[in-house]
């Protein structure tokens, strides 16, 4: 619970300004197309709520020794070749989506044309343009599978405990809604399956690579980058969510809902409470169960 407070009160802080900037109650800058990219950086600090809710959360209930379970979820070591590949999936079902565009289409994506339609020829354009990518790549991933998915998996199984998480990541981005996202109607059902479904696979891939931050971090980040590329492109974007969809049914229907994956799903557990040794009650109650133990 202090994690999701954390998360959703250093998140939604960025949020809601973007938001209230949006609808000109206050002013940061202009919100029009000409500053997109200036909303780009601003958006990027939303993404750091997560990643330090995961840091204070740790620092304040867990021991060392998770804590270090948690810093070694970004070694390059824990991915295989295997773990590599579906890491940056994203770019191949990127390919994949580019190639069922040109065959219904007859014609291909216009790469040219959407680095000149979002004025992203000029490098510090393309930068700004980037960050939300890499923020949100990291600074999600580094919460809700770096700590909340094996905090829950502590508990739950690793179903049970995507259902959880799928519900605190699609109210996270609410506030989100009121000034970056224009989704319709039906927009909001699509927007809540493909929560799950990344989800689920997220849950697969983090237990799969048996805890790796780093794998996770790494296919959000690519899936956001193509996902951004092609979003003005219905066919692109719409084959792009149906092969998540796609994973997230085979992953369900593959694997035991336990771990969701061929490997034990990976968890940690919150530091034993310490005995208050300023009440000296405790400590004499404590010596003398000692003493026991000892003895018998």
């Amino acid at each position: 619970m202090v994690f999701v407070i954390l998360a959703y009160f250093i998140s939604w802080l960025t949020f809601i300004l973007l938001a209230l900037n949006h609808h000109q109650l206050i002013f940061l800058f202009p919100d029009d197309v000409a500053h997109a990219r200036q909303q780009d950086v601003w958006h990027s600090l939303g993404a750091l709520g997560p990643i330090l809710a995961a840091w204070i959360t740790l620092r304040l209930f867990y021991n060392k020794e998770t804590r270090r379970q948690y810093q070694g979820g970004y070694s390059v070591k824990k991915l295989s070749a295997k773990g590599w590949f579906l890491s940056l999936s994203p770019l191949v079902i990127f390919v994949v989506s580019l190639l069922v565009s040109r065959i219904v289409q007859h014609k291909w994506f216009d790469f040219s044309g959407f680095f000149q339609i979002n004025r992203l020829l000029h490098p510090a354009s393309l930068l700004a343009w980037s960050l939300p990518i890499l923020f949100y790549g990291f600074g999600e991933e580094g919460g809700w599978r770096g700590y909340a998915l094996p905090a829950l998996q502590a508990r739950y199984s690793a179903f049970k405990s995507t259902v959880i998480l799928s519900v605190i990541w699609m109210c996270w981005h609410i506030p989100s809604f009121f000034y970056r996202y224009d989704l319709k109607r039906v927009a909001y059902i699509g927007f809540i399956l493909g929560i799950f479904a990344g989800a689920i696979w997220l849950t697969f891939l983090f237990n799969y690579t048996k805890g790796s931050i780093l794998a996770v971090s790494l296919w959000h980040l690519t899936f956001n980058a193509v996902s951004m590329t092609g979003k003005d492109e219905v066919l692109l974007s719409a084959v792009m969510s149906s092969v998540i969809m796609l994973f997230a049914v085979l992953v369900l229907i593959k694997y035991k809902w336990a771990n969701l994956s061929p490997y034990k799903k990976t968890s940690f557990q919150p530091e034993e409470p310490r005995p208050n040794f300023s009440d000296a009650t405790a400590k004499t109650r404590m010596i003398t169960q000692q003493q026991k133990e000892s003895s018998g």
